[in-house]
């Protein structure tokens, strides 16, 4: 099993989950979290001014599915959270060694 973890504008959140829903995942969580990254340009400077935040708004969106369904679901994320632009995202693929269904009480693939 693995999870992702992408990271994404949150003008994309409808086409993504639309298509995720599509490819037939069962479920994801969607989360607004504010970071940073690349803000300075090619020499060190600052690319914001001082009256806007040097924090970007994305939304973290998190998966775990079986190892098969990997590819196809972090392709339709990444196709449909792009926009060309700097600053479109992540996405991160993390190995999951165990899953528990808390009502079921099943186990790994089965709690799914």
């Amino acid at each position: 099993m693995k999870m992702i973890i992408a990271y994404f504008r949150p003008r994309m959140r409808d086409a993504v989950v639309d298509r995720l829903r599509k490819i037939n995942v069962p479920g994801a969580s969607l989360s607004t979290v504010e970071g940073f990254g690349h803000e300075a340009g090619p020499h060190g400077e600052r690319t914001y001014d001082e009256s806007v935040s040097p924090y970007v708004t994305k939304l973290k969106l998190e998966i775990v599915c079986q190892d098969d369904r990997l590819d196809d679901i972090t392709a339709a994320i990444a196709e449909y959270a792009q926009t060309g632009r700097r600053g479109d995202g992540k996405i991160f693929v993390l190995p999951v060694h165990q899953a528990t269904d808390i009502r079921t009480q099943r186990h790994n693939e089965a709690a799914l």
